[in-house]
């Protein structure tokens, strides 16, 4: 009976020997546990905006079969080839289209007869129809962007807002004597050199020039009958085109404004395409047409209801 005691208090004891280890082995990974529960998760920021880098060269510039810069590509205004936004805090030197202090770009000087004409921001909260230059230029504020097609003798330009299609022939032909007054304005190119230069006149005057010299609506300016626009395309190397453009007008400049060259940067996404188009004009005012796969059957669906009107109207 006493034997019987001796080996039930043995295993007793073993028993709280083993689980005072047990507990002492536990409670460690416990305690990692807990404190990994109680860690803050990382943060996660929207647009991956944390990660954006300068975008390198690339490469040199593809060439079309003339010899020229192929220009074709989706293009950004600033260095990570992609749409920005200025709610996340980005570094400036991704976020800028120039460097002031190694390309500094003078402002517009304007005839002081001129002002009270031909100074008038952009009434608030009106959507700027597209033209030259302002379809380029105001995407300094907009941040979208704009496609080049280059096809033998024709460059296409596309910008999503405001919407612009312009073609533009660059067989070197001059303008036509009486061309017709656009938005757009008469456009012919030729190249020189690597710098494919566009000349435009007869653009309407009812187009305002936006961040043609200060950035932003507010710095907006008419101009007169006589303006004439000069841009400048060279597309520096695969992921690099620099745009830059020079604005005559006798009746409103003292002297030609010519701005800094200013960078943009192709898409790096292969699946970048044009999403959102703002449609102007009594059938579409105020409608935004949503492009794209997943979008096709209720747009085809409103064209029906004839709420979007048909490509091409």
């Amino acid at each position: 009976m006493a034997r019987m005691k001796r080996r039930l208090g043995y295993c007793a004891g073993s028993a709280g020997i083993v689980l005072v280890g047990l507990s002492m082995v536990c409670m460690p990974v416990f305690a990692q546990n807990s404190a990994r529960q109680g860690a803050k998760p990382p943060v996660k920021i929207a647009g991956d905006f944390d990660k954006l880098r300068i975008l390198p060269p690339g490469g040199p510039a593809p060439r079309a079969a003339d010899g020229h810069p192929d220009l074709t590509g989706r293009y950004y205004p600033n260095h990570a080839g992609r749409m920005l936004q200025v709610a996340y805090q980005i570094d400036e030197t991704i976020m800028r289209q120039f460097d002031p202090v190694k390309t500094p770009q003078e402002n517009p000087v304007f005839r002081p007869e001129a002002a009270d004409k031909y100074l008038q921001p952009a009434p608030y909260g009106s959507c700027p129809p597209g033209g030259t230059p302002t379809s380029i230029t105001m995407q300094d504020t907009q941040h979208g962007p704009m496609e080049l097609i280059q096809k033998p003798g024709v460059l296409w330009i596309l910008t999503e807002f405001p919407e612009t299609i312009r073609r533009i022939p660059t067989d070197g032909r001059p303008h036509p004597k009486d061309p017709d007054i656009t938005f757009n304005g008469d456009s012919v190119a030729h190249w020189e050199g690597d710098t494919l230069v566009v000349d435009t006149i007869a653009i309407d005057t009812r187009m305002r020039n936006y961040s043609v010299g200060k950035t932003g609506e507010a710095s907006a300016w008419l101009h007169s009958e006589k303006e004439h626009v000069i841009e400048r395309f060279s597309r520096t190397s695969k992921n690099y085109v620099t745009y830059q453009i020079t604005v005559e007008d006798p009746v409103v400049l003292v002297k030609p404004f010519t701005s800094a060259p200013h960078v943009w940067t192709l898409a790096q996404d292969s699946n970048d395409s044009l999403d959102r188009i703002h449609l102007h004009g009594e059938r579409g005012a105020g409608i935004l047409e949503e492009r794209g796969p997943k979008n096709e059957g209720r747009v085809r669906e409103e064209r029906q209801r004839k709420i979007i009107p048909p490509k091409g109207v």
